[in-house]
């Protein structure tokens, strides 16, 4: 459904094109692509001029373990092109391959099968080094204290007795931790689930929770970089892709300040520009639409671009369900996301819900609902289950946007996003987030 959806919107609009008050349509900086056979000279030069850190190959010398910790098929980062070239890399500079494990940065998703894992990563990858799934039960990672705000740091044992940590991953719009990469393939990348219940959960109850997507600077993603400092993040490659999931840029170096520099680009490519809000968005949760989990950021990103009181058609492929990428949660999103949020709140501070975590997004995703309207269709999802989410299921777009004009007027304005995942709009006459 996904991979067609922007070909079926742009076929209603042509046929229906004088009755609809289309304000928006998002479209996107073009950047050239990286070819595939020059990101091994790109990667050369990040790696021997890094920022704000000490080139690789002098960062590495006398190194006796390297971890690389990578993220996992929810991501649209290219690692199949990726790490062979950064092992490659390291062979230069004298770390065998021996030397070398991968901990994929699952979080609390599932873990990837063997298929899976060779499909992401390559064959000579996965013949070369060892590669592990990371486990997130708090009894299989380390305890380390507690950050300053008292979140409890426990990590994946073979990160941490690493002597050298390398994060590799994409940079895109997150709606708690502000956008993606840098720092978050510690936490919650290679942490027990007891840590990414606390920082999820923080945000996730925040009452102005747009506030946080889009924002580099939150109190989420300040908590999570104590995480990794405290870990020890040594080293971060970054990819900005564009929609098409193509690199377009490598920025690599100090997990901040890399980070960070990799945001400012991502910005014009992520975040286009628009002359106003609409009345009705449209939008599909690609390339995030395994499941409703991840799927979910399309629906807060959207809500950047819709009036109070709006409408959102929202496409989502999800192949996998409600929550295939992190089952435990599913019952709990189906049992609680569409009640009140106070009474979300209340039951987990009593321990009814005990996973805080899925509890925080319930509880934002309840406080999103009361500001719009949301129509889904979804194969993957079943209408039983769009309904205890409180979305109104429909079959095709056509009759979503024929009820939504009865609803809100013929003459209302509408919005398009395509690949709606990793698009979060700005308003032009609306002062930008950071």
């Amino acid at each position: 459904m996904s991979c067609c959806f922007k070909n079926n919107i742009d076929r209603i609009f042509i046929d229906d094109i004088n009755n609809i008050n289309k304000v928006f349509h998002t479209k996107f900086v073009k950047q050239p692509a990286l070819e595939e056979d020059k990101i091994y000279n790109n990667f050369k030069k990040t790696f021997l001029n890094p920022i704000n850190s000490v080139s690789l190959d002098k960062l590495v010398k006398n190194k006796r373990s390297i971890v690389l910790i990578a993220d996992d098929l929810t991501r649209p980062t290219k690692q199949k092109i990726l790490l062979p070239t950064l092992l490659n890399e390291l062979n230069r500079y004298g770390i065998k391959d021996a030397m070398v494990k991968l901990v994929i940065a699952l979080g609390t998703h599932r873990k990837m099968t063997k298929k899976e894992i060779i499909e992401r990563f390559g064959e000579s990858l996965v013949k070369r080094i060892e590669i592990i799934n990371h486990d997130c039960k708090e009894k299989n990672c380390i305890n380390l204290g507690f950050t300053e705000k008292g979140t409890p740091i426990q990590v994946n044992p073979v990160v941490y007795n690493s002597d050298f940590k390398i994060g590799i991953g994409s940079i895109m719009p997150h709606p708690i931790a502000g956008w993606t990469g840098g720092g978050k393939m510690i936490q919650p990348g290679v942490c027990s689930e007891i840590t990414t219940n606390h920082t999820h959960y923080i945000g996730g109850k925040y009452y102005n929770y747009l506030d946080l997507s889009g924002n580099v600077d939150n109190f989420v993603r300040e908590e999570i970089e104590n995480i990794a400092a405290k870990v020890g993040l040594d080293f971060i490659i970054n990819t900005v892709n564009d929609v098409n999931g193509d690199i377009i840029k490598i920025f690599a170096g100090d997990f901040i300040s890399a980070h960070r520099l990799g945001v400012k680009f991502a910005e014009k490519i992520h975040r286009p520009l628009i002359d106003e809000k609409a009345d009705i968005v449209i939008t599909d949760a690609y390339p995030v639409d395994t499941d409703y989990w991840q799927g979910f950021k399309a629906l807060v990103f959207s809500h950047f671009a819709l009036n109070d009181g709006g409408i959102i058609i929202f496409f989502i492929d999800a192949p996998e369900g409600v929550a295939g990428s992190a089952p435990k949660h599913r019952n709990i999103l189906l049992n609680w996301a569409n009640k009140e949020p106070e009474e979300i709140l209340s039951n987990i501070n009593n321990g009814i819900i005990k996973d805080k975590n899925c509890g925080g997004m319930c509880i934002s995703h309840a406080r999103l609902l009361k500001r719009a309207k949301v129509f889904c269709i979804s194969e993957g999802i079943s209408d039983n289950e769009k309904r205890k989410l409180g979305f109104s299921p429909f079959a095709s777009l056509p009759r979503a946007i024929e009820q939504a004009f009865k609803e809100k007027g013929r003459d209302s304005k509408v919005g398009i996003i395509p690949f709606g995942g990793e698009t979060m709009v700005r308003v032009k006459k609306e002062k930008t987030l950071p």
